[in-house]
């Protein structure tokens, strides 16, 4: 019911943003947009389904190198660090700003210089700060209604070589700094949310999350992955529903509430496979937990999560529209309150991913998980959502809406009600560096001890680009 109260609230949003705004782009984790017309198929065919290419399918693909650059660029002729112009951030985004005036680019300048003269020597540095402003309509317990959260990233990707006829070797690093500034509950602790509200908290103040090398082979159609990583990387990755810093925050929608070793950085090995157009198939296991300050820790605990995904890439009809499908399944030994051996658990999930364009560059998804209670925080869980880039014409624009329903596991939340959600952003590229994100939650607090009446939840992000 809760469901169907909210549709009618957000129909008329969903179609004025759907008629005015031009189709869009999926957004990578690592900033850089992808163009579904750069993967357009050279064939004649006019109607009915096919497998999609060999570009195409790794587009689609959940390959690992979302975590990292292709690394190609023609850097600028004049080097000069404090005289040239270089008003956007590196390989990232910011084009089409809604105020040509960037208060920061003059400051910045020398830094982007320099990492423009790295990435001509196949080296890119990103650097990025998240602040996320949330406050939910009404808590419990009376505890503080908002919060504030800020994130630093500062990640480096390395192309180690090149093999002749297979492809790259690439390292990658990711160096995070979080910080709650007011010192309050996160929003869902607050309101009583089963599913995290805003997945940029952390309660960990500094990070080495991803510690990474990439191997690609046989042409690039084998992808070997080993070090830090994580799993989201590629298994079961929605590519429009999988930033927090620049699309959905809730957890439900932003990688969901999957197996506890499913989501975060962990030492794992995954190797993944393109054996034919428009077919992938993905495999890796890791540590099933993992110490947040930590590289390696728990890789000789016996405790692992270990999935499988097998996908395909179609094209459809005349318009050549593309979409993905795949089908996912894990095993672990791990659940969300494993620690070591002694409290080891047993449990299977599968995960079911659709993403389809409806337009040139309008995507509409949906995700479905089946778990063992013993392994996650949700038995069951289904999102279904639409994603819109380049709206009104501006390149990093971007709008997304989506709803979620999840059956909370009973062997962790005994007698929590099932949780019931919306959420809908809007990114403006303000300045070259600047990105604000209103961002708007309905949902029904599934902790027991809170009222069930639906609460509001209304944040404000802000992402700097260096």
């Amino acid at each position: 019911m809760a469901l169907t109260r909210l549709i009618p609230l957000t129909a008329p949003l969903f179609c004025w943003l759907f008629c005015c705004c031009t189709p869009a782009m999926g957004q990578t984790p690592s900033g850089p947009e992808h163009f579904f017309n750069r993967w357009e198929s050279n064939r004649t065919q006019d109607s009915g389904i096919r497998f999609a290419n060999f570009e195409q399918t790794r587009h689609w693909a959940p390959m690992p190198s979302w975590s990292h650059p292709e690394l190609s660029h023609t850097a600028i002729d004049n080097t000069d660090l404090l005289l040239t112009p270089h008003p956007l951030p590196v390989a990232g985004s910011g084009e089409d700003p809604l105020f040509k005036f960037d208060p920061l680019a003059l400051a910045l300048r020398p830094i982007r210089n320099i990492m423009e003269g790295l990435y001509e020597k196949d080296i890119r540095i990103t650097v990025s700060d998240v602040l996320i402003y949330q406050n939910v309509s009404r808590s419990f317990n009376n505890q503080a209604r908002d919060s504030l959260y800020n994130r630093f990233d500062l990640s480096p990707s390395i192309r180690t070589w090149e093999l002749d006829g297979h492809g790259n070797g690439i390292f990658t690093a990711l160096i995070r700094a979080n910080n709650n500034i007011l010192d309050t509950p996160s929003p869902g602790d607050a309101s009583g949310s089963f599913s995290p509200l805003d997945d940029v908290f952390s309660s960990t103040s500094f990070l080495i999350n991803r510690f990474e090398f990439q191997q690609q082979l046989f042409d690039k159609n084998l992808c070997l992955t080993i070090g830090k990583a994580n799993p989201n990387d590629m298994i079961a990755s929605n590519q429009f529903a999988w930033d927090e810093d620049h699309q959905f925050i809730a957890v439900t929608f932003d990688g969901g509430n999957y197996p506890a070793g499913y989501g975060g950085y962990f030492p794992m090995v995954a190797l993944q496979a393109i054996p034919t157009d428009g077919i992938y198939m993905t495999g890796m296991v890791n540590s099933g937990i993992s110490g947040p300050t930590e590289l390696f820790s728990s890789v000789d605990d016996g405790l692992y999560l270990c999935a499988g995904e097998v996908g395909t890439v179609l094209e459809f009809g005349p318009k050549k529209l593309q979409g993905r499908y795949s089908i996912s399944f894990m095993n672990s030994n791990t659940g969300p309150e494993t620690t070591g051996r002694d409290n080891r658990v047993s449990g299977n999930a599968m995960v079911l991913l659709a993403q389809q364009q409806i337009a040139q560059n309008t995507v509409l998804w949906s995700q479905y998980l089946l778990s063992a209670e013993s392994i996650g925080p949700a038995q069951q869980e289904w999102t279904m959502g639409l994603s819109i880039e380049q709206c009104f014409g501006r390149k990093n624009d971007g709008f997304g809406i989506a709803i979620g329903w999840s059956n909370p596991s009973e062997d962790y939340y005994s007698g929590w009600r099932e949780n019931l959600q919306m959420e809908a952003y809007y990114r403006c590229q303000i300045t070259h560096s600047w990105q604000l994100s209103p961002d708007l939650q309905i949902f029904r607090p599934s902790d027991p001890d809170a009222s069930g009446a639906a609460v509001f939840s209304f944040a404000l992000r802000l992402m700097t680009t260096f």
